[in-house]
This record gives C-alpha cells, sequence and structure tokens, in this order.
C-alpha cells in the first residue's frame, strides 16, 4: 500500500537506512521481543549525517504514515523533534546522533504489534542533498 505523503520503506531487522530529501519517509522496523515488556522504550538514530553544512528540522511521528508538515506535533503519534544547526567551522559534516524516548501511547500499541511504522517529516526545507540516517534500532 502507498501513501501519498510519504515514501514508503519496509525494514526487515530492527535497523534500516533513510534518506530524507524534500518528503516524508515511513519505515517499518520489527519490534523486537525485549522491548514489547519494557517500560521505557527509546529510538535510537544514529548516523545522522546532513550532506550541508545547513540546518536541518523534522519531526517524527509513531504509526502515522500520513503525516505530514501540517500534522498536529500535539497528538498522541507525534514523537518528537530533531534540530540540527549549521556549524560554519565545521567545514566537514560529522554524523550525529539522537535518542527519542516514545510516548506512552507508543507502549501500549507495541505489546501487541510485531511492527511499527516511524514517519519522519522535513518540517521546512532540508538542505541540498537531504539528511541521511543510516541506522535505526528500537531500545
Amino acid at each position: 500500500m502507498a501513501w501519498p505523503a510519504a515514501t514508503y520503506l519496509f525494514a526487515l531487522a530492527a535497523s534500516a537506512a533513510v534518506v530524507m530529501i524534500d518528503k516524508p519517509v515511513t519505515v517499518e522496523m520489527i519490534v523486537p521481543e525485549a522491548v514489547r515488556h519494557s517500560k521505557i522504550v527509546l529510538l535510537q538514530l544514529e548516523e545522522v549525517l546532513v550532506r550541508r553544512n545547513a540546518p536541518a528540522v523534522w519531526n517524527v511521528f509513531w504509526d502515522m504514515p500520513e503525516a505530514n508538515a501540517q500534522s498536529s506535533v500535539n497528538g498522541v503519534h507525534f514523537v518528537g523533534y530533531i534540530a540540527l544547526v549549521a556549524n560554519s567551522a565545521n567545514r566537514d559534516p560529522k554524523p550525529a546522533g539522537f535518542t527519542m524516548q516514545l510516548p506512552p501511547a507508543a507502549l501500549v500499541a507495541l505489546r501487541r504489534q510485531r511492527t511499527v511504522r516511524f514517519t519522519f517529516v522535513p518540517v521546512r526545507k532540508l538542505p541540498e542533498g537531504g539528511v541521511t540516517i543510516t541506522t535505526l534500532r528500537l531500545e
């Protein structure tokens, strides 16, 4: 099934590469058994790289593949946002890492789901080349 607002990727394992250029991107991840019983679940974004030294901001939603830049950040599906600032002193972009704690509503859903979808939504135009998230992991 394709959603018009998002590019849809399927991750067969707990990690997948995501490239966000100018549209929302949805990734489906397998929920590890240990995560289903956790009181706190973290979404780890590793090796996040912006191809140009420019700011980048995007929102993260769980199980909301139709999310777009106008989607409410006050709903239960909003996980949080990530903001990367430009650093003119840094000529070569360095990968970053981010940790996001999933909201309580997501924990309830994860207990009964085998997979979960995360949608990454650019809040404003991303720098040329977009953003690459090399690894996603639930812990």
